[in-house]
């Protein structure tokens, strides 16, 4: 017979079997699963380490190439660009917020090839018209009467255009202002002052531009002058756009380089660096002007372009297609990596 004793002893043992036989299971368990968890950390801590070594190989060739690129740039242009734009007066333009390392790059350029630089001009921000005292100010220096910001803009471009036209043809017709102005429709007619100038100085249309503080200028090393002096002919142009630039290639850049070749060619090379994609890249900040260029069918028969302004061949391309841009016969080429390019360098010139 089983007494309640004995039955309660029982029972007793029965759970006390089962919490140690719980425990140790769990025990066992868990060093089980530490024991896994301790390999697979072991094995990430391995993978972080390959990664970081190969991290450390990249970043160690990209230095390198950034040297050999800097060295290229300086040693390169020393030796091989020298003479090649003898005397010839370059003018460069561009607009607030693009990187001041491109618009470097091809002044210096430009000097290693003895070019006569003769500045930079750099459209600002005001130019983007958001405001009633830019709009007045822009009205005063354009010498007109309206406040109409459209129109405004579309004389701006067509008197910068018939400023430009004069520096390279030189050929102010009858009434004062330049053949680009009359076929233009007139729009540049205000600019005629500028056109027939006889020694290098500095537009009217700048003057005003400038003391509105809607053009600044950059003077290269060694200027004799603190303005921006354009000859009476033979210019040739350089227009440099980049990334987060503050105003847009389509409002004042490509418009005005369309009515500066409405007769024909141009000694004109538009320059950018390269155009970014991807997920985290917004487009709306990317440069414009090479692809406004050439997506426009004549003026990427009048104009040259360069999309890789990043690389030490983009930088070889806008120096000799700034050498081909003869003012009379430019030769005209789409040069760099991206959509439209023909080739990634001008072709070599024939002999004979």
């Amino acid at each position: 017979m089983i007494n309640f004793r004995f039955h309660i002893v029982s029972l007793t043992a029965v759970l006390l079997a089962l919490g140690i036989g719980l425990v140790l299971g769990t025990t066992f368990l868990d060093d089980a699963t530490v024991n896994q968890l301790e390999r697979q950390l072991e094995g990430l801590e391995h993978d972080l380490d390959a990664a970081q070594a190969r991290n450390d190989e990249q970043q160690a060739r990209l230095d390198a190439f950034e040297e050999e690129a800097a060295l290229l740039d300086e040693r390169l242009g020393e030796r091989l660009y020298a003479g090649k734009l003898a005397g010839a007066p370059v003018l460069v333009v561009t607009t607030d917020g693009v990187d001041q390392r491109w618009v470097d790059s091809v002044m210096r350029s430009l000097t290693q090839a003895d070019a006569d630089v003769v500045g930079v001009w750099q459209l600002t921000e005001r130019l983007t018209l958001d405001d009633e005292d830019e709009v007045g100010d822009l009205s005063a220096a354009l010498q007109l009467s309206t406040d109409a910001s459209d129109r405004l803009m579309d004389n701006l471009v067509g008197q910068l255009a018939d400023v430009l036209f004069g520096a390279v043809d030189g050929r102010p017709d009858g009434d004062g202002t330049n053949d680009a102005g009359a076929a233009a429709g007139g729009q540049g007619a205000a600019a005629g002052d500028d056109a027939g100038q006889t020694a290098p100085a500095e537009p009217a249309l700048l003057s005003r531009l400038r003391e509105a503080g809607f053009v600044s200028y950059e003077l290269p090393d060694g200027a004799d002058s603190d303005v921006v002096r354009l000859p009476a002919s033979g210019l040739r142009v350089v227009v440099v756009d980049g990334p987060g630039a503050a105003l847009p290639a389509g409002e004042v850049l490509a418009p005005m380089l369309a009515d500066l070749t409405i007769d024909g060619r141009a000694p004109v090379v538009a320059t950018q660096p390269t155009v970014l994609t991807g997920d985290d890249v917004d487009e709306a900040t990317q440069p414009q002007l090479v692809g406004l260029v050439r997506d426009d069918d004549t003026l990427s028969e009048r104009v040259s372009t360069v999309d890789n302004l990043d690389q030490v061949s983009g930088l070889v391309s806008t120096l000799v297609a700034t050498i081909d841009a003869v003012p009379g016969d430019p030769v005209i080429g789409r040069y760099g990596t991206g959509d439209g390019a023909d080739d990634r360098l001008p072709p070599t010139v024939e002999s004979g």
